[in-house]
């Protein structure tokens, strides 16, 4: 179920890597189910900067190794 057959953006593959769902990140992180599932599976979406950041807080807390630039490269 972890992300068969969607695109999927570098977030979305990271979360499908660490089998966390969205909304199992969601709690995690404490940002809305909806926008973690837009920020894994949309293309050119752009979340607020303070929602990067409790994304970034919750990821690193996960994987250590993870950066802004692995989760979000420019497009």
């Amino acid at each position: 179920m972890f992300g068969l057959g969607k695109y999927r953006t570098p977030f979305g593959k990271w979360l499908d890597s660490h089998r966390k769902t969205s909304v199992e990140f969601a709690k995690e992180s404490g940002v809305h189910r909806q926008t973690i599932d837009s920020m894994a599976g949309e293309k050119g979406y752009a979340p607020r900067q303070t929602t990067i950041n409790k994304v970034l807080k919750a990821a690193k807390k996960v994987d250590p190794k993870a950066t802004y630039e692995k989760l979000f490269p420019p497009m």
